[in-house]
C-alpha cells in the first residue's frame, strides 16, 4: 500500500485545542517554528478559541489512518492571498506525508477562500520544509523572503 493514501486532513475543532497546544510546544517544532518560544495555555486558548471562529484561518488536522499526527493551518492576509503553516510530529517525519498533506490543504484551500496564491515563510536552514514546499510546487520568492527566512508562493493555476 502507498503511503501517501493514509494520510487524511480533517478541520479542527474546539476539542483539538489540548492537543494542537502540546504540539505547538513541541521542542522540535518551537525549534524550527517563526516565534521560537512557547506558548502559555492562556495565549493559546485565546489564540486557538479565535482561530476556529474568526473565517480568517483555517486549521486541519493530518492524520495517518486515523491517528493525529500533525497541522496543515492558514491564514487570510487579504482577499487574494493566504500563508500556510504546518509541520508533522518528528516520528512522522521523511515518509512524504507532509508533502501530500500540505498539496491537501492547498487544494482544500483553494477550494474554500477565493484566493489567487498560498505563501510560506520557512527558517533558512529549515531544507527538509523548503524541500516539501517546493514539491508541492511552491516557487521561492526573495523579495518576499525577511532576515533568517525564505519566502516561497504557489499560485492557484500551478496546483
Amino acid at each position: 500500500m502507498n503511503s501517501v493514501e493514509t494520510i487524511s486532513l480533517r478541520p479542527a475543532t474546539a476539542a483539538d485545542a489540548k492537543l494542537i497546544f502540546e504540539w505547538r510546544n513541541d521542542p522540535v517544532i518551537v525549534r524550527l517554528g517563526s516565534s521560537q518560544r512557547e506558548v502559555t495555555w492562556t495565549e493559546h486558548e485565546e489564540w486557538f478559541s479565535q482561530s476556529i471562529t474568526s473565517g480568517k484561518r483555517r486549521i486541519f488536522i493530518v492524520q495517518n489512518d486515523g491517528v493525529p499526527i500533525g497541522q496543515v493551518r492558514f491564514d487570510l492576509l487579504e482577499s487574494s492571498e493566504c500563508v500556510i503553516s504546518a509541520y508533522l510530529l518528528t516520528e512522522f517525519t521523511g515518509r512524504g506525508w507532509g508533502v501530500e498533506a500540505m498539496r491537501s490543504g492547498c487544494e482544500m484551500i483553494f477550494e474554500i477562500w477565493p484566493i489567487q496564491s498560498v505563501s510560506a515563510c520557512v527558517r533558512a536552514e529549515n531544507k527538509a520544509v523548503q524541500s516539501a514546499l517546493a514539491k508541492v510546487g511552491f516557487e521561492e520568492i526573495a523579495s518576499k523572503a525577511v532576515p533568517g527566512h525564505k519566502a516561497f508562493q504557489l499560485m492557484r493555476e500551478k496546483l
